[in-house]
């Protein structure tokens, strides 16, 4: 390469880095604002009470709750992870079951502390207030142990029973909270879904996807914005030393594959390692 061709190299270069610059600029401020719209990533795990086993294994196995047989229990337990960059305060979040499930039991703590974490003072009131009418309504002639419940108290009831609000004072940056409940899905064995929801300023809740997956799919996608990018800047370096252009291009496919040829090595060291094994 002469020096005509060196001399002429310096201009794209120098836009090459600029625009690399602006990028990383452009990338801090993207990441400063997103940090404006928080988000709490949720996951949920449910795991039923009753075993699938066959009739030979199970055939005798019941499962009680207050002197009941039930045969729709499930655990489920939501994991909820701050991963911004600032610590989130006087979160309120309320936990909902589909149509005909119950709650049966619950709890819920922060992992790095393992500090409880109780109701919202209203969800505690309304609970206890339904609690208190409830005791108080007449006993059903044909079932001592149900109630004779008016029609227009029965929404109440519902309420309190298919959904939890907890309260969670501060939730540090990279922390997680835990809850865990005791669910009773309905009688015709339908698996009723819950479901997290938060009301709060500038903050929302996003479903954790499954890390692999994602991970895999954000480098997919940077190895198509990486090609876009590489094409764009070889183009305009090319359009100012089309004398070039050979060179430009060889070594921008040479770039380009370094990765490809370092895939394909491991992938054959694995395969040799794997056979000496």
């Amino acid at each position: 390469m002469d020096k005509q061709t060196l001399i002429n190299l310096i201009p794209p270069t120098i836009t090459l880095i600029v625009t690399s610059l602006f990028g990383l600029f452009v990338g801090i401020l993207v990441e400063r604002f997103k940090n404006r719209f928080r988000t709490l990533n949720y996951e949920i795990k449910t795991q039923k009470v009753t075993p699938p086993l066959s009739n030979n294994l199970g055939g005798q196995l019941r499962i009680t709750l207050n002197e009941r047989v039930v045969t729709t229990l499930k655990v489920a337990t939501i994991e909820l992870e701050n991963k911004n960059s600032i610590d989130l305060e006087n979160l309120s979040i309320r936990f909902t079951l589909g149509l005909g499930a119950i709650f049966q039991g619950n709890e819920g703590f922060i992992v790095s502390s393992f500090s409880p974490l109780l109701w919202t003072q209203q969800f505690s009131n309304s609970f206890n207030d339904v609690l208190s009418h409830y005791s108080e309504l007449p006993d059903d002639p044909d079932n001592e142990n149900l109630k004779i419940i008016p029609r227009e108290f029965q929404p109440s009831i519902d309420f309190v029973t298919s959904n939890r609000d907890y309260f969670i004072p501060v939730l540090n940056r990279g922390d997680k909270a835990i809850f865990n409940f005791l669910i009773e899905d309905p009688i015709d064995g339908t698996n009723a879904g819950i479901y997290p929801t938060i009301v709060h300023k500038s903050v929302t809740l996003v479903e954790k996807t499954n890390e692999v997956k994602q991970r895999q799919r954000d480098l997919w996608i940077s190895i198509a914005i990486g090609f876009i990018y590489v094409c764009i800047v070889v183009g305009f370096i090319i359009k100012s030393n089309q004398e070039s252009t050979a060179l430009i291009v060889w070594s921008a496919l040479i770039g380009l594959s370094y990765s490809i040829v370092g895939y394909f090595i491991l992938i054959g060291f694995k395969k040799i390692r794997k056979f000496f094994r």
